[in-house]
C-alpha cells in the first residue's frame, strides 16, 4: 500500500533517517556496463528521489569505461548518511570539487571529485547556485506555502571556509540564478503564490550584494541561462491554466514553448518541452528554429537536459516513483546508449578528464559475484493499486519484459520498488551465485516500512512470505521444491496455511479514485489466475486516527524498517518443508515473496507488499 507510506513518511522520515542509520550496513556500488564506446570523462547524475523520501541519490557515468555506478555516494561516504537526503536540487563541478544542493534537507553538499564528503552549508530551502571566483551563490525560498509573502534570498558563501558572508533579499520564491559580468541574475518565481505568481528577474551587484534592479520578464520564471553572447535565457511556465509557458530572451524575443528545461551549447540553445514531448533548438545569433533530429515523442516524462560539445544527455523521469533513465544521444539524432538511474534524474554535471574519478579512465573489472539481486524469474502481483505502476506496464511488454523491468528496478542494488498487489502476489529473484547457510542470518529482503512515532510495537508493515530453493535439477529455473522460511506467526493458530484466490480481470473493479488504471496484471494473457499459499490474520488496528499493523516479531519481508539489518533478514536454518518439518539447507539458490496479508483499508487501499532489494549477507563473511 505504497501510498500510504507517502502520506505518513514525510512526518517521520526524518527522526527514522537520524535514529537508525548508524546500525545500517553500508555495501558496495555495482558498476553496470551500458556501452563500449569512449569519451574522456564522466557524468555525475543527481536523481531527486519524491519529496519525503529521503531518495536524493548521486549515481556516476564513467564515460572513458562505459560503466555507470548507482548510488556512488553511498560508497564513498560509509561513514555519512547512506542517502545524500530528501531531494536534490542542483549539481555543478566547480574547480576541483562538487557542490550538490539538497532542498528538503536544508543543505549544500560539498565533495571532492570523487563524490566524497567535505562538508556542508546549512540554508533553509535551498534551491540552485552559481559560482564567480572564491564564492558560492545559492537561492532560497526562506518563506513557506504556509507563510508564502515572505521574501526569498541569495546567500554568498566563501568556497574557502564554507562559511556564509552575505545575504540579500530578492522576489518571491527565487529558483535558478546565474552570473554575468559583475552582476547576478535571479528567476523569482513566487512558485508559493500560485494565482499570483512573480514575473521578475531581480539583479544583484555582486560588489555591494544589493539588488540594483528588477527586470519584468513573463510569469513564474525558474530557469535562467546565458548564452556565449551574453544574452539571458528565461523559462518562464506561465500559471499552468490561460497563461501560456514561454522562453523569454531578455532584450530579445519571446519564444512560445513550454520549457521544463534549457542547455545552451555554442551557439544553439535547447529547450526540453516536456509538455509536448519536443527537443527544440534555437539559435543564439537569429532565435530562428533550427531542425531536431532528436525524437523522445516516446518518453514518460521528459526531465533533465545538458548539451555538451559531444553529446546531449537527456532524462526520463517515467513515473516519477520508480527508476528514471538517463540517454546520450550525438547531434545527428542517433542514440549511443541508455541505462536506468535512481528516481527522478534531475540534474546532470559532466566531469572533465582532469577530474576523472578512475584516473585514465581504465576499465575497473567487474566483480566476479555481487551481494545483491541480479535476476528476476517471476513476476506475478495479485491485484493491487499499484499493479501495472511498480513496475511500469507498456503496451507489448510480457511476463519476460516484466521481469526485466523489475530487475531494472531492484535488482544491483537499484533502490527502485516493486510491488506485489494484494494477498499471494508474488516475485522470485536469485544472485549471481548460491548462496550459503552459514552461522547467522543469511539473506536481508528490503522493503519500504517504518515504525509510527514512539513506537516499535507499530507502524506500516505489509508482511510477505519467504520461500527458498535449491537448483536441484542445475537448470537454472526455479522449478525444484520450494521450502518456507518459518516467521514468527508460522505457528500461529489464525494462520491459514491452505488458502488460495482466483483473480479475474472481469473482477477488476476499481479500490480507490487515487489509482484508475487497470489492478488486473495487465501482460497477462489469461482472463483469471489462481494462488495459493498461506495468509495471516489482520493485524491493523486504528491509534490517533491512523491505521497502523502491528510489527511482527521476526520472519517477513517489509515488515521492519531497512535500517533494521537484523529485523529484515532472515535465516535459511529457519527452512520448514510443506508439513511444518525442519529441512537442511546448506544453500540455496531462489528465492520468492509472497503478500501473506488480506486486507484492504478502504480508500487507502490494500495492504501490498513491497520488495526494494535483497543482500547475501555471508558473501563477505
Amino acid at each position: 500500500m505504497y501510498h500510504r507510506f507517502q502520506i505518513l513518511i514525510i512526518a517521520l522520515c526524518s527522526l527514522l533517517l537520524i535514529a537508525c542509520r548508524k546500525d545500517e550496513v553500508v555495501y558496495p556500488t555495482i558498476g553496470t556496463h551500458v556501452t563500449d564506446e569512449v569519451r574522456e570523462g564522466g557524468l555525475y547524475v543527481l536523481c531527486e528521489g519524491n519529496m519525503g523520501s529521503n531518495k536524493a541519490r548521486l549515481d556516476y557515468m564513467n564515460l572513458h569505461a562505459g560503466d555507470y555506478y548507482a548510488n556512488w555516494y553511498g560508497e564513498q561516504n560509509p561513514t555519512q548518511l547512506k542517502e545524500l537526503g530528501d531531494v536534490g536540487n542542483d549539481i555543478q563541478q566547480y574547480g576541483s570539487r562538487l557542490y550538490a544542493v539538497i532542498n528538503c534537507s536544508h543543505k549544500v553538499e560539498v565533495m571532492d571529485m570523487q563524490a566524497r564528503h567535505i562538508g556542508q552549508i546549512d540554508i533553509p530551502n535551498c534551491r540552485y547556485m552559481a559560482f564567480k571566483g572564491d564564492k558560492l551563490y545559492v537561492s532560497a525560498y526562506v518563506g513557506s506555502i504556509a507563510d508564502p509573502d515572505l521574501l526569498g534570498s541569495v546567500y554568498e558563501i566563501d568556497t574557502a571556509s564554507l562559511q556564509i558572508t552575505r545575504e540579500v533579499k530578492v522576489g518571491h520564491q527565487p529558483d535558478e540564478l546565474c552570473v554575468r559580468g559583475d552582476k547576478l541574475y535571479v528567476c523569482n518565481s513566487g512558485g508559493y503564490l500560485t494565482n499570483r505568481y512573480d514575473s521578475t528577474v531581480s539583479v544583484i551587484d555582486i560588489s555591494t550584494f544589493e539588488e540594483a534592479e528588477k527586470i519584468h520578464v513573463g510569469l513564474n520564471p525558474t530557469r535562467i541561462r546565458a548564452d556565449e553572447r551574453g544574452h539571458l535565457w528565461v523559462c518562464c511556465q506561465g500559471n499552468y491554466n490561460d497563461i501560456q509557458p514561454e522562453v523569454v530572451v531578455i532584450d530579445g524575443p519571446h519564444i512560445q514553448t513550454p520549457c521544463a528545461n534549457i542547455s545552451i551549447q555554442g551557439s544553439t540553445a535547447y529547450i526540453l518541452d516536456n509538455t509536448n514531448k519536443r527537443l527544440r533548438a534555437f539559435s543564439t545569433i537569429d532565435y530562428t528554429e533550427q531542425p531536431q533530429p532528436i525524437d523522445i515523442s516516446s518518453y514518460e516524462n521528459p526531465y533533465g537536459l545538458l548539451a555538451t560539445n559531444e553529446a546531449l544527455y537527456i532524462t526520463d523521469a517515467k513515473n516519477y516513483v520508480s527508476s528514471g533513465v538517463l540517454h546520450c544521444y550525438d547531434y545527428t539524432g542517433v542514440k549511443h546508449w541508455s541505462t536506468y538511474t535512481g528516481d527522478i534524474p534531475g540534474h546532470l554535471c559532466r566531469v572533465t578528464a582532469e577530474y576523472d574519478i578512475h584516473g585514465g579512465g581504465d576499465t575497473p573489472e567487474p566483480p566476479a559475484k555481487t551481494p545483491y539481486i541480479t535476476r528476476v524469474y517471476e513476476y506475478l502481483p495479485a491485484l493491487g493499486q499499484f499493479v501495472n505502476m511498480l513496475p511500469k506496464y507498456e503496451e507489448g511488454d510480457d511476463a519476460e519484459s516484466m521481469c526485466r523491468k523489475c530487475e531494472q528496478a531492484i535488482a544491483n542494488n537499484a533502490k527502485g520498488m516493486v510491488t506485489l498487489g494484494g494477498w499471494g502476489g508474488y516475485i522470485t529473484f536469485g544472485f549471481d551465485h548460491s548462496v550459503a547457510n552459514l552461522e547467522g542470518r543469511d539473506i536481508q529482503i528490503l522493503g519500504n516500512a517504518f515504525y509510527m512515532t514512539g513506537s516499535t510495537e507499530y507502524g506500516s508493515s505489509e508482511p510477505g512470505i519467504v520461500l527458498v530453493s535449491r537448483d536441484d535439477n542445475r537448470n537454472g529455473q526455479p522449478d525444484d521444491t520450494w521450502y518456507e522460511l518459518k516467521g514468527s506467526l508460522y505457528d500461529d493458530p489464525s494462520t491459514d496455511h491452505a488458502f488460495s484466490r482466483t483473480y479475474t480481470r472481469k473482477g477488476d473493479t476499481l479500490q480507490n479514485p487515487f489509482h484508475t488504471q487497470p489492478y488486473y496484471p495487465q501482460w497477462l494473457t489469461a482472463d483469471a489466475y489462481t494462488l495459493t499459499g498461506a495468509r495471516i490474520a489482520p493485524q491493523t488496528k486504528v491509534i490517533s486516527g491512523q491505521n497502523v499493523q502491528r510489527i511482527l516479531e521476526y520472519g517477513y519481508v517489509d515488515n521492519k524498517p531497512n535500517t533494521d539489518v537484523e529485523g529484515t533478514s532472515f535465516d535459511i536454518s529457519w527452512a520448514v518443508d510443506a508439513d511444518g518439518n525442519p529441512v537442511s539447507l546448506p544453500t540455496i539458490d531462489f528465492v520468492r515473496v509472497y503478500n501473506a496479508s488480506d486486507e484492504i483499508l478502504g480508500m487507502t487501499g490494500e495492504l501490498s507488499t513491497e520488495v526494494t532489494g535483497a543482500i547475501d549477507l555471508q558473501m563477505n563473511k
